[in-house]
């Protein structure tokens, strides 16, 4: 008979917090460092690579996020036109990219395999 081992999640779990910063940013971005300091020395290569490509790409995109927000809050504010203009490019244009590679890596993570995120799968 054979053994049941647990399975490491720690893959889906990282892909799953990128998406989910990326529809609700500052909560799954804080998840995703407590799950890099509890797990990336436990887990496996494949684990490692995703969990560090995801904290880079969640990373990129709290970054955008909030210097959209910082460029906002020190020209018209919320109310101009520019503040809908960038949030509008941020939600439109860099969500989606982030998206797409974000659900294609974590189908990835879900059967164990690895995924290089374009661009930033050279960096980790």
């Amino acid at each position: 008979m054979k053994e049941y081992s647990p399975k490491d999640n720690t893959a889906a779990f990282a892909e799953a917090f990128l998406i989910g910063n990326l529809l609700f940013v500052g909560v799954f971005y804080i998840a995703l460092w407590v799950l890099y300091f509890l797990r990336y020395k436990s887990t496996s290569d494949v684990g490692k690579k995703h969990l560090s490509q995801a904290l880079i790409a969640s990373s990129l995109s709290t970054i955008i996020f909030l210097s959209i927000n910082v460029f906002i809050l020190l020209t018209d504010g919320y109310h101009s036109l520019r503040a809908l203009f960038g949030l509008e490019l941020y939600y439109m244009l860099i969500v989606p990219l982030f998206l797409a590679a974000g659900i294609m890596a974590f189908t990835k993570a879900i059967k164990d395999l690895e995924f290089n995120y374009p661009l930033i799968g050279q960096l980790s």
